[in-house]
């Protein structure tokens, strides 16, 4: 008896990919925030020629490409992002020192944009060129751009996994760890949060390898960087706090350590279900809420504990109705109604 849209080993628990603090995929080309332009070059004169004129319709299409995005119009965000990616290359071509960092953050951006449209080659090619450039851009100035590289490589690990490549995309993954575990030892501030993230994503990468041993080693090591920066700041931390803890507990339950899965998916429905309380909730927050509560009801029938696992049956049943999914829903209740009578 299994809970609907749960079952253990149905599949690896999902995380967004090539993101993280201080990183500047996903924002628009031009960013100040993204740190790449602004150590490079100054706003775009007014009245300068054509590469200026030129640089500012990229940076407007860049924008437009991420509140398209925002809207959830990713057919739009797609074009406007390559049209923006098809200017910088002609500007890198010309002035390759100036506008090479523009191109990178074309280049993940565009990838980023495939992803959400299920264009998954498309997006390794953009990775794979996002990596080059920006591995040009850290040996001449490490400093500055190796932050970059470690993200770009995360988000290509990740696209690598989507498309069958486990080796390679394991490769990729153990290169953005070992980067940001050098930057995290020079400025634990600035860099454990992707650090975290970047153990995550290899975590998932070993364990679709069935090396499930080391997964959990590095699930681990995910999980207490995230509890220590939930604690310090639980608005910024919390759902990556969850989302590692879901992970761990997936590899211990794959690994037949009941009891320690329980309780990492214990901790990580709390934390999410209580996030799904808040305001901000949106239907995909409830619709992984209720995947996750099932496969922790999944592990609690497994071990024969069926008044346990009543309590995440609940939460799936009621974050599957904020969710829109009432067939979801039902299925849960009807099986709830049986387990219920095989308890009595």
């Amino acid at each position: 008896m299994k809970a609907e849209d749960g079952g253990g080993a149905a599949r690896l628990p999902r995380e967004p990919c090539g993101k993280s603090a201080g990183s500047p995929e996903g924002k628009p080309v031009g960013d100040p925030d993204s740190g790449d332009v602004a150590g490079v070059r100054g706003a775009p004169g007014e009245s300068g020629g054509t590469a200026d004129r030129e640089y500012r319709r990229a940076l407007s299409l860049s924008r437009r490409s991420s509140a398209l995005g925002a809207a959830g119009r990713h057919r739009e965000a797609l074009a406007a992002s390559e049209e923006a990616l098809e200017i910088t290359r002609w500007l890198a071509a010309d002035d390759r020192d100036t506008y090479l960092p523009d191109l990178a953050l074309c280049l993940a951006g565009a990838a980023m944009r495939y992803v959400r449209l299920g264009r998954r080659h498309d997006a390794v090619d953009a990775g794979r060129e996002a990596v080059a450039v920006r591995r040009e851009l850290a040996e001449a100035r490490p400093e500055e751009y190796l932050p970059h590289l470690a993200g770009s490589l995360n988000g290509l690990a990740c696209d690598l996994g989507r498309i069958g490549k486990p080796e390679a995309a394991l490769d990729a993954a153990r290169e953005a760890v070992g980067i940001y575990e050098g930057l995290a030892a020079r400025n634990p501030v600035a860099h454990e949060p992707s650090l975290a993230m970047a153990l995550h994503t290899l975590a998932q990468r070993t364990a679709s390898l069935g090396r499930l041993e080391e997964a959990v080693l590095h699930s681990t090591r995910a999980v207490s960087i995230r509890r220590r920066l939930a604690t310090e700041n639980p608005p910024a931390y919390s759902v990556a706090f969850a989302t590692a803890l879901h992970g761990l507990g997936w590899q211990l339950a794959a690994l037949g350590r009941r009891e320690e899965a329980i309780a990492a998916y214990a901790e990580s429905v709390t934390i999410r279900h209580r996030l799904a309380r808040s305001e901000n909730a949106q239907a995909a927050d409830h619709d992984y809420l209720a995947a996750v509560a099932g496969e922790w009801a999944d592990l609690l029938m497994d071990a024969g504990r069926l008044t346990a696992a009543m309590e995440p049956l609940e939460i799936a049943r009621t974050a599957s109705l904020h969710a829109g999914d009432t067939e979801r829903a039902d299925r849960l209740a009807a099986l709830m109604e049986r387990a219920g009578s095989i308890r009595v």
